[in-house]
Parts: C-alpha cells; structure tokens; sequence
C-alpha cells in the first residue's frame, strides 16, 4: 500500500480561507439584522411549496402553469433578497406643503 501525498497550504491560502469565512459570517450577521427578516424566513417555506406545486403541474401537463410559477418565483427571489430600499419622498406632498 502507497503512502498518501499530503499537499501543506500556504499561509496565504490559509489567510484567504480565513478572509472568506470573515466575509460569510459578516453577510449572516447583516442578514440577521435586516428589518425585513420575518420576510426573508417565511421565503423559504413559500419558494418550497411554489416549487412543489409548480413540479405538480408538470406532471399533470400544465406546463403553461408550471412556467408562470416558475417566473414569479425567480422574480420575487430576485426582489426578496435585494436590501430593502428607504422610502421615496412624496415630491406632491412637498410641493403643496410650500404653496
């Protein structure tokens, strides 16, 4: 029986291993603090039953139905995992407030 070949890693691949988990735990902390965080864990439950349902039309033949599901949940995906944005100022609001 051969020996295995071990290959050491540098340090800077140690120090970049380290940087990425520094970066992956900074991104769950800010996930964790968002005010939209209810949101974002009912997502999951959502994003798995529309997939499930969209699996049950196309085994039914609704294929029309299955890819109208299918790209509402790439849209809402798309929006549920941005940042929220602040609130827009109503500029009607302003511009009667200074008449």
């Amino acid at each position: 029986m051969t020996k295995r070949q071990y290959t050491k890693r540098t340090e800077e691949e140690m120090i970049a291993d380290l940087e990425a988990k520094i970066a992956k735990i900074k991104d769950r902390q800010e996930t964790k603090l968002r005010k939209d965080s209810p949101v974002l864990k009912k997502w999951g439950r959502v994003k798995s039953n529309l997939i499930k349902f969209s699996q049950l039309a196309m085994d039914h033949d609704r294929a029309d139905v299955a890819n109208s599901v299918t790209a509402f949940l790439a849209g809402t995906d798309r929006l549920v995992n941005e940042a929220p944005k602040a609130p827009k100022k109503n500029r009607m609001r302003e511009e009667s407030a200074r008449v």
